[in-house]
Formats: structure tokens, C-alpha cells, sequence
């Protein structure tokens, strides 16, 4: 019966739990691969938590401009949003978070599959 294998862990999605497992197996020596068909990350960087952080700080300046007032400043003309700086900012940070992701992986020496990986049978992984 053959014993050898591929990889000794393969994480199906690229999460910040699936990057730190990924992380962490192969700084003890692990043979690992990680599959990922959307964006490294996961939800939070990508699409929950970072954007949503960056929208709701976004909203509270014209409240902190108000209020600034009565702390002595003064704020010349009405401020304005511009909407596509925002959203192209918010959109160079979650690139940026991508990168780093990137890089926690390759410098794990995990390999990364750009793709949808499902459990096909024992001990394989389709991708």
C-alpha cells in the first residue's frame, strides 16, 4: 500500500485560517499546497470587514468636520466626497492586503493553485 504523498496538507481556501495553517505546517517542515479561486484573503479582506471599516470611516468625516468647530477649527468652503478616489483607494488597500497574503504563502513555500479545489476521494483533491 503506498504511504506517499503529494503534499502532507492541502487547505482549500485562502482565508486568513487557511493562509495561517498553510503557514504554519509548512514552517514544520510540511509539504503544503493551498487552492484558492476568488481572492487571497477571504471574505473579510476582500469584500466584509476591510471595505466595510473604510466606507464607515469615510462616513463619519463630515460629522468630525462639524464638530470640529467647537475645538477651535475652521474649515474654509463646504467639504466634498469624491466618491472614486474612496472607492480606488479602498480598492489599492484590499490589493495591497492581497500581496501580503500572497507573500505569507510564498515565503511559507507552500504552493498556491490558482483555482476551485473540491475533495474528490481519499487523499485527493481535484483542482
Amino acid at each position: 500500500m503506498a504511504t506517499e504523498f503529494d503534499y502532507d496538507l492541502f487547505v482549500i481556501g485562502a482565508g486568513s485560517g487557511g493562509v495561517r495553517a498553510a503557514r504554519m505546517a509548512a514552517s514544520k517542515g510540511k509539504k503544503v499546497a493551498v487552492a484558492e479561486d476568488r481572492y487571497l484573503g477571504g471574505t473579510c479582506v476582500n469584500v466584509g470587514c476591510v471595505p466595510k471599516k473604510l466606507f464607515v470611516y469615510a462616513s463619519q468625516f463630515p460629522e468630525f468636520f462639524h464638530a470640529s468647530k467647537g475645538f477651535g477649527w475652521t474649515i474654509s468652503g463646504a467639504p466634498s466626497l469624491d466618491w472614486a478616489t474612496l472607492r480606488d483607494n479602498k480598492t489599492a488597500e484590499i490589493e495591497r492586503l492581497n500581496g501580503i497574503y500572497n507573500n505569507l504563502i510564498d515565503n511559507s513555500g507552500a504552493d498556491l493553485f490558482d483555482g476551485r479545489a473540491t475533495v474528490a476521494g481519499p487523499h485527493l483533491v481535484s483542482c
